[in-house]
């Protein structure tokens, strides 16, 4: 009987030592899974941040800086644009109505298609902005000479964009000035509308 216990204890042991090594193997997977798992996780946030970082301006990532200082900037840049988008509604509106005011005090029998060349010049964050309003009926709008006269007049053209609303053309050319002092903007205005028409 002895020799039976002894051989069910040895058994017992070896099925111990055997469950040991499975428990031991199945972790040592479950933390290679999990190591493996994290380094894929950490290089998707590694793209995922390259790609937010190249979406910004280099002013908003200059010199080395922390992720969450990054995501701050990050922030600060979508306000920015979120800020220049409302104002540029309230331009876009400012010369829709100034198109509607033209066309209330356009002549009778002249449809609003007929209309002159519109040019409003104003101050905007960068420098000066210039609203034209030109009819697509009448082609040929000249908006190369528009451009000569900024460069005449010093200024760098930042963008230009247009848009059709009601038959007519909107142009929105905005343009860098070292000195806004040094323009005149109702000059420049009515030089721009003298030339355009």
């Amino acid at each position: 009987m002895r020799k039976r216990l002894h051989r069910n204890s040895s058994s017992a042991s070896a099925g111990d030592k055997a469950n040991g090594e499975k428990s031991s193997n199945d972790n040592k997977q479950k933390r290679v899974m999990h190591r493996d798992i994290e380094r894929q996780r950490r290089q998707e946030m590694a793209k995922l941040y390259a790609s937010l970082r190249s979406l910004l301006p280099l002013e908003y990532v200059k010199g080395k800086r922390s992720i969450s200082d990054h995501m701050h900037q990050a922030v600060s840049y979508i306000n920015h644009l979120q800020g220049s988008i409302k104002e540029l509604d309230k331009k876009s509106d400012k010369l829709k109505n100034l198109y509607d005011k033209n066309v209330v005090e356009s002549p009778k029998g002249k449809s609003n298609n007929y209309l002159g060349n519109i040019v409003t010049v104003s101050s905007c964050w960068c420098g000066v902005e210039i609203l034209v309003s030109s009819s697509l009926v009448e082609k040929g709008f000249p908006l190369s000479r528009v451009m000569e006269i900024l460069i005449e007049e010093g200024l760098s053209v930042v963008s230009c964009f247009s848009t059709k609303v009601n038959e007519r053309l909107l142009h929105t050319i905005q343009s860098e000035v070292g000195d806004l002092t040094r323009i005149d903007l109702s000059a420049l205005q009515q030089k721009l509308n003298e030339r355009c028409n």
